[in-house]
């Protein structure tokens, strides 16, 4: 079940983060804003450019906000008691007093387990798990789709400062000069943070796909499919929702939430040999096929001795 993450003491010391990030998205929409666009907002294509960057703007920030705000999981009160007819072995976490899902992990900065626990983010000062990956990939790509806007519709302003600035014949005020130099810091900051995010979302998009979180991947055999890839659409819709034309809404709704209860996950059809080991279905029935041929191999023997 979602909820707000509540307001702890380490919460609250990591706000430092979320201050910085904040003055980064606010410094540099405001450059590309006001100083870019604000003067020219009635000139041709202006409120055009200014309304589909705002479209990607105000989902970036919803989507800050749920990453920050929405709890990642916790693992249900008195959840693992009951065995039933499980024979698997499950493991105890000594720090929460609470038996751990699979793919539930102990986080030591939250000091709490979470759900299907991808990695703690500093920037956002909250883990990403369970009811939050969802946002947390909308974050990173709304972040990129305004950043890619902000660079390529301020180029030309920057190429035509430049070219002002440069020019020996005319006196540049001094506020002229200022504008220009923090547009110039925004410009580069933007087009860094484009280069740092590509592969950071390449990354996070295939891990999505192959049903693998970050903590998974790190101890993954090259080459192994994890075993709760159930296909890349239902991977997919485990994270973002069964309805596609809600992937986009940084929130929860009964058709855009994630699947599952972060508890139960499906898996491959495997045959357990024991709690540490496990044999592919294919695997499984050509073994099953050899003990029907040896049992009728010895059975012809039998009877011919006869």
């Amino acid at each position: 079940m979602q909820r707000t993450r509540a307001f702890t003491q380490q919460r609250v010391y990591g706000m430092g983060f979320i201050l910085i990030v904040l003055t980064i998205i606010f410094g540099i929409h405001s450059s590309f804003v006001f100083l870019v666009w604000g003067p020219k907002l009635w000139a041709p294509g202006a409120a055009t450019v200014l309304f589909v960057y705002h479209l990607f703007f105000v989902n970036l920030v919803a989507s800050f906000y749920q990453c920050v705000m929405t709890d990642p999981g916790i693992v249900p009160p008195n959840w693992g008691f009951y065995m039933g007819d499980e024979t698997k072995r499950r493991r105890y976490c000594k720090m929460c007093n609470v038996w751990k899902p699979d793919r539930t992990h102990h986080c030591s900065i939250c000091n709490r387990c979470i759900l299907n626990m991808d990695h703690h983010c500093p920037w956002i000062n909250n883990c990403v798990g369970f009811y939050n990956r969802k946002f947390f990939i909308q974050l990173l790509t709304y972040v990129y789709l305004s950043l890619t806007i902000v660079v390529l519709f301020t180029i030309p302003e920057i190429y035509y400062r430049s070219i002002e600035l440069t020019r020996t014949s005319i006196t540049i005020e001094t506020s002229y000069w200022i504008s220009s130099i923090i547009l110039f810091i925004a410009f580069c900051m933007a087009l860094l943070l484009i280069c740092t995010l590509t592969n950071f979302i390449k990354f996070h998009m295939k891990l999505v796909l192959e049903n693998y979180t970050t903590i998974e991947n790190l101890e993954r055999e090259e080459g192994a499919k994890s075993k709760f890839d159930i296909g890349r659409q239902r991977n997919w819709e485990q994270v973002f929702g069964s309805n596609p034309w809600m992937w986009w809404l940084p929130l929860h709704t009964q058709a855009s939430r994630p699947i599952g209860d972060g508890v139960r996950w499906r898996v491959h059809y495997t045959r357990v040999i024991d709690e540490d080991e496990e044999l592919p279905a294919d695997e499984e029935g050509m073994s099953q096929a050899s003990r029907l041929l040896n049992q009728g191999s010895a059975g012809s023997t039998a009877r011919t001795g006869r």
